[in-house]
């Protein structure tokens, strides 16, 4: 069992990763490139482990650590969702649809 310091000292530590991510979070452009949605579909995958912790029984063991943290479950569906809907190419191969419209306001970076 852990004693109260180790205890304040994770949750210190898991309030550092939070507030990390959100400032990295603030600065996507959730118009380009299906961002919002790679994002929604990541940060639903990692909370599968704690709203159903029963939803991966038949898992073999050597993937249980895998699909048994909402941490690993939401980087590798991001990773993958990113590959799959951005394929590692810059905005400038991506198209016109890629590109946010002129009508959103969006001050265009130097």
């Amino acid at each position: 069992m852990r004693n109260h310091a180790t205890h304040q000292v994770l949750d210190w530590f898991n309030r550092g990763i939070a507030a990390t991510g959100i400032r990295i979070l603030a600065r996507v452009d959730y118009g380009l490139r299906h961002n919002l949605l790679i994002i929604a579909i990541s940060i639903a995958a990692g909370r599968i482990p704690l709203v159903a912790p029963t939803f991966f029984p038949q898992v073999p063991q050597w993937l249980a650590p895998l699909v048994n943290s909402g941490i690993t479950l939401a980087a590798i569906s991001a990773v993958l969702l990113n590959a799959l809907f951005n394929g590692g190419g810059s905005d400038a191969e991506a198209g016109p649809e890629a590109k946010p419209a002129e009508h959103e306001g969006r001050i265009a970076s130097v």
